[in-house]
């Protein structure tokens, strides 16, 4: 380890885990003709607690900082490709919310299947004890970049 960066090659191996994933990412989108913000948008949607909290047009553009006319495209190309239905809310007929479909669900598994296999073969060389430590360890991480992402200013002139 470097003295003065003792955690140096473990956040390289995080910045290569994540620039990786990004490329799985684009590369699958590219392979079936689907734009990269489509596939963001979708894993928005199937984050989990989302039931509790429905998903509005107006939620994913702010979450995929997208403007108001490229959101609106975004649903329509997502509607139009059978991944998406828009529905009234019950709770209030003026919102809209958004909703996978089973087509969007079935797309997405053939898609990350070859990864969540792969993914799971690497993760059975692990005991559950240190599965665990794994998933407080991912858990803190990305709390951490939250955290120094709502941090974030614009620089000074």
């Amino acid at each position: 380890m470097n003295a003065s960066n003792p955690f140096g090659p473990l956040l390289a191996s995080m910045r290569e885990f994540s620039l990786e994933s990004d490329r799985y990412v684009e590369r699958v989108a590219a392979l079936h003709g689907l734009h990269r913000t489509d596939l963001n948008a979708l894993g928005y949607l199937i984050r989990p607690g989302l039931a509790e909290n429905a998903m509005t047009p107006g939620k994913l553009g702010d979450a995929l900082h997208l403007s108001s006319p490229a959101t609106t495209a975004l649903v329509d190309r997502l509607e139009r490709s059978g991944h998406v239905n828009r529905k009234r809310s019950e709770t209030d007929r003026r919102q809209v919310e958004l909703a996978m479909t089973e087509h969007a669900r079935t797309v997405g598994r053939e898609l990350f299947a070859p990864l969540a296999a792969r993914m799971a073969t690497a993760l059975a060389n692990y005991s559950p004890e240190e599965l665990a430590v794994v998933q407080r360890f991912l858990t803190e991480m990305t709390d951490a970049t939250v955290e120094a992402k709502n941090g974030l200013s614009a620089p000074q002139d």
